[in-house]
């Protein structure tokens, strides 16, 4: 797992994705809006769908960075 790194109690940390980044959650391209505190078990995620604005959460494991290069979707195009 390349994205992620161990933190200090063996709990995998989302390396390298922040609020507002674009990340890929099951092929689909989310902005980053949110994320439980680091204190938190099995930490959420709040995404929101790059090209329909919808809203969830989903677990932060379940998510990974947009590959360098990839650009932004264009809404309502």
């Amino acid at each position: 797992m390349p994205d992620r790194q161990k933190a200090a109690d063996g709990r995998l940390s989302n390396c390298g994705m922040k609020i507002g980044n674009l990340v890929l959650h099951n092929g689909r391209r989310y902005y980053m809006r949110g994320l439980d505190p680091m204190s938190v078990p099995d930490r959420q995620a709040i995404l929101e769908d790059a090209l329909t604005g919808e809203a969830c959460m989903v677990p932060v494991g379940e998510i990974k960075p947009l590959p360098p290069g990839e650009r932004p979707p264009l809404r309502g195009v």
